[in-house]
């Protein structure tokens, strides 16, 4: 499965709300794809909350090793790469702290 970004959300990758549309379309599909394709299309995104919801929440849904099998990352701009992987560390460690119990959810 493929989701271009740039036809799927036009200009409207800054929000939240724009990225619970992607992460829903993710989790939809997550059963019946061996892999699903996020192609930016060189479109550049730089928005944390719109990287959080669309991807950085997934963490707390699938495992690391999970998400690097099934998601692949196309056409990404550098600077959103680093942001989107800033954001998937840092999730994946709230996670553990929450295993823990040393962070109140």
């Amino acid at each position: 499965m493929r989701i271009n970004l740039k036809n799927m959300c036009k200009k409207r990758t800054v929000t939240r709300k724009d990225g619970e549309q992607i992460k829903k379309l993710i989790s939809e599909s997550w059963d019946r794809e061996k892999k699903i394709v996020i192609d930016f299309n060189n479109i550049s995104i730089a928005s944390v909350s719109f990287f959080d919801e669309a991807f950085g929440k997934l963490a707390f849904v699938y495992p690391k090793e999970n998400l690097r099998e099934k998601l692949s990352f196309n056409n990404i701009e550098e600077y959103d790469r680093a942001l989107l992987n800033d954001i998937l560390i840092s999730r994946y460690h709230q996670k553990e702290l929450n295993k823990k119990g040393l962070l109140k959810s």
